[in-house]
């Protein structure tokens, strides 16, 4: 959470969205624009969920880690 990560993709450049659709011959269609935006949200959405179920995994992971770490000192603790 600490570490920025900037690999998420959901995001639409507007100039590269006037290229696709607009500065065609001839335009893409309204339903066109709609499906191929649907599309692409779709991938984005399974790109970003592969990165968000590691980021959980690694974070689970370091909370097991500091129970532990924190069950450690504890007993440390206890002993003296």
């Amino acid at each position: 959470m600490l570490w920025p990560y900037y690999d998420y993709t959901f995001r639409f450049d507007p100039e590269q969205l006037l290229q696709d659709f607009v500065d065609q011959d001839p335009p893409a269609t309204v339903d066109g624009m709609h499906r191929a935006l649907t599309l692409r949200i779709k991938s984005d959405m399974a790109s970003n969920w592969r990165i968000i179920q590691r980021l959980r995994v690694a974070l689970q992971f370091a909370l097991f880690l500091w129970l532990l770490d924190l069950l450690a000192w504890l007993f440390a603790i206890a002993r003296i």
